[in-house]
């Protein structure tokens, strides 16, 4: 006589849409709350009474099987290794000896979440005299398994065609199986479906549906189901496998960096109303092949806003000021090798026009630069400070926009400081890039060189501001002392631009850390006022009664 009822989980799967995590981890061991994903399935046929479990394995079958070994209860598991990959079908075939010995068996598929009671649903399936009883949920997209009123299955993904009214639902992967359901597969590759199909017309009522009043349930087959279960703040870590959110930035979107083993890569998730995400994805691959720093893209899921990038590392400009010191020459190194780059991202406008029209397809015009100054007199000065000057400071506004918007136009990542690029073994990186588009000449320039995250030296500030102007200055048919008044203007637009996002994201966001930073961008824009060929008296004015900072 054999024992009441055994398990298995299907974790053979090559898992291809979630490629190339997949490549060097098999989908059932991805962390999530609770353990691995193979581990939550194991878990919750413990604890509906299964004592022994079968798990099928093919793709990098030798981890899943030295995951099982590393468990406490390693001994209630039997390995099922597949030589070829047998599908649903074809991996009862390969447990039957396994499988015979019980009355009935749980199958769980190693790649989905569910907080099904699976005791419910054991109990379900014995109060009837069902071949099979399959876990359905609704999932529009794919709903394919028909059932009527009475919880009987009609038809699966079509076969037989249903007659009649009835509920279509989604198989979860997760069911129960009288054993004589083995009766019906042979040897070789085969489906589940297929002897499910032939039972439900030679046994019409034999295939039953379970249908969950909240099933707490997912398929994770891609990156963005698999980020969605995962959470946003803490870090999740199982094996060789290690998922950390990346914190701190002022976006809506998720940041995690996974490793597995020596590989690792940059994963992101977008709101669903991210209107910037096939922009990102357009510009960081030009940059990526224009050898301009961008990230290479090695999976992108475009109606999920979720994309797997390549890890660029984890060495921030602002990360390498804060660790050697503004005034080092590590710092002054990487700085030098910054404003080089820029020159080359400045000169690459055409290209980009010919490969990659989002990245000029709008630009960094006199209405947008009014809408700076306008967001800085907004959140700034009026929410933060309490000091609404916008209406005497609009001819001062007027002229310093003017100004600016009359700059030779370049190619502009328009976020350009510290926090937005990495230097790894003297390689430049660039994030955030999807802000990309055409621009005033010293715009880039005056964001690094004056960044409110960093307290540059005045000695090396003077001596990058000259390193860019001669390297510019031919560019455009201008004198160095031109450009250097350039980046000076720009410097002042600029720096209104990053006090009034510190503003918005510290009040209006809560984001209260950005707030630290309106002190030295205050300093800085006094000190841009002094270098500037414009004299703005009023803000001068305006920013000497500001309160304490």
């Amino acid at each position: 006589m054999g024992s009441a009822c055994r398990g298995m989980i299907l974790a053979a799967g090559h898992g291809t849409r979630l490629a190339p995590v997949t490549d060097h981890l098999p989908k059932p061991l991805l962390p999530v709350p609770g353990g691995t994903v193979l581990d939550r399935a194991v878990d919750a046929l413990v604890a509906a009474g299964v004592e022994e479990i079968a798990v099928n394995t093919h793709h990098l079958g030798h981890r899943v099987a030295s995951h099982l070994a590393t468990r406490a209860d390693a001994d209630r598991f039997t390995v099922c290794p597949e030589a070829e990959i047998l599908g649903t079908g074809g991996a009862l075939e390969g447990a039957r000896e396994f499988l015979a010995d019980a009355d009935c068996f749980l199958l769980h598929n190693g790649d989905v979440l569910s907080e099904v009671d699976l005791a419910e649903l054991l109990a379900a399936h014995r109060r009837t005299d069902a071949l099979a009883t399959l876990v359905l949920v609704d999932w529009p997209d794919v709903n394919s398994v028909v059932m009527d009123a009475g919880g009987a299955v009609l038809s699966l993904a079509g076969r037989p065609a249903a007659s009649g009214d009835g509920r279509k639902l989604t198989y979860a992967g997760v069911g129960v199986f009288d054993r004589a359901l083995l009766d019906d597969i042979g040897p070789g590759f085969s489906s589940l479906i297929d002897p499910l199909v032939r039972a439900l017309v030679a046994r019409p009522g034999s295939v039953r549906a379970h249908v969950p009043a909240r099933p707490g349930w997912s398929d994770l087959g891609t990156l963005a189901r698999w980020l969605d279960a995962c959470p946003v703040d803490r870090e999740l870590a199982a094996g060789p496998c290690r998922l950390t959110p990346l914190l701190g930035h002022g976006s809506d979107r998720h940041f995690w960096r996974l490793r597995i083993d020596d590989w690792s890569a940059v994963a992101m998730r977008s709101p669903a109303d991210d209107a910037e995400f096939e922009r990102a994805v357009a510009v960081s691959g030009f940059l990526h092949d224009a050898d301009l720093g961008g990230a290479e893209i090695l999976a992108v899921d475009e109606p999920h806003r979720t994309l797997l990038m390549e890890d660029v590392g984890e060495t921030r400009l602002v990360d390498l000021v804060r660790t050697e010191g503004a005034g080092s020459p590590a710092a002054a190194s990487a700085y030098r090798a910054v404003i080089d780059h820029l020159l080359r991202l400045q000169d690459a406008a055409p290209r980009a026009e010919e490969d990659c029209p989002p990245a000029v397809d709008r630009t960094l015009d006199r209405e947008q630069l009014a809408w700076e100054t306008g967001y800085f007199a907004g959140n700034f000065l009026a929410q933060l400070c309490g000091s609404s000057r916008e209406d005497e400071l609009a001819g001062e506004f007027a002229v310093l926009n003017e100004a600016v918007a009359a700059q030779p136009l370049v190619l502009l990542h328009r976020d350009f400081q510290s926090e937005n690029i990495l230097s790894t073994g003297g390689r430049v990186c660039l994030v955030d890039v999807q802000g990309m588009r055409l621009g005033p000449l010293g715009y880039d320039a005056a964001s690094v060189l004056w960044d409110p995250y960093v307290d540059l030296p005045s000695g090396l500030r003077h001596e990058l501001v000259d390193r860019f102007a001669r390297g510019a200055a031919p560019r455009h048919g201008l004198a160095p002392a031109t450009v250097t008044d350039m980046v000076h203007t720009a410097a002042l637009q600029r720096l209104m631009q990053a006090l009034g996002a510190f503003a918005y994201l510290g009040v209006v966001k809560e984001r209260r850390g950005f707030l630290a930073h309106r002190a030295r961008g205050v300093e800085h824009l006094r000190r841009a006022l002094d270098r500037s060929p414009l004299k703005l008296p009023r803000l001068r004015a305006v920013l000497g009664k500001l309160p304490p900072l």
